[in-house]
């Protein structure tokens, strides 16, 4: 399995967050389970995979206030309440990617979102999300310089 299947199965967890009323350690391990029940054997995370599957779940809701704080402060003429849930769980991931792990070029997040989107968003949210992030990756750059 390779790093973007990996990153399609936190996708996929990470985008389940806004229908549970309440997420922590129990609910996601349950849920976590029930998803990979759905899956075939040779399409579950293992290893290295699903250490990664866990570490961004986890760590994309544990900083869930942060990240929406990052992604509004490049909204234009936008509110967090009106982004497609696709959208809005890509830029989570890949936002926590740039601020969190470090092995993940910003530019690799920013792309993987990109693509991910082309397959599970609408028309326009590649180019939405390209945008969104690209400016969040200068931000980031332009910090750490």
């Amino acid at each position: 399995m390779s790093r973007k299947d990996a990153r399609r199965h936190a996708f996929h967890l990470i985008f389940q967050f806004p229908y549970y009323s309440s997420w922590d350690a129990q609910s996601l391990a349950a849920s976590t389970a029930h998803y990979y029940d759905g899956l075939e054997d040779g399409e579950r995370p293992r290893g290295g995979d699903a250490q990664y599957v866990l570490r961004a779940v986890t760590g994309t809701l544990d900083r869930r206030e942060q990240l929406d704080g990052v992604i509004t402060q490049f909204l234009k003429e936008w509110t967090i309440e009106r982004l497609n849930r696709v959208d809005l769980a890509l830029m989570r991931l890949a936002i926590y990617e740039m601020l969190c792990e470090p092995d993940v070029p910003p530019a690799v997040a920013v792309n993987e979102a990109v693509e991910l989107a082309k397959e599970y968003g609408t028309d326009e949210s590649s180019s939405f999300i390209n945008g969104v992030l690209g400016n969040v990756s200068r931000s980031l750059k332009a910090e750490n310089t």
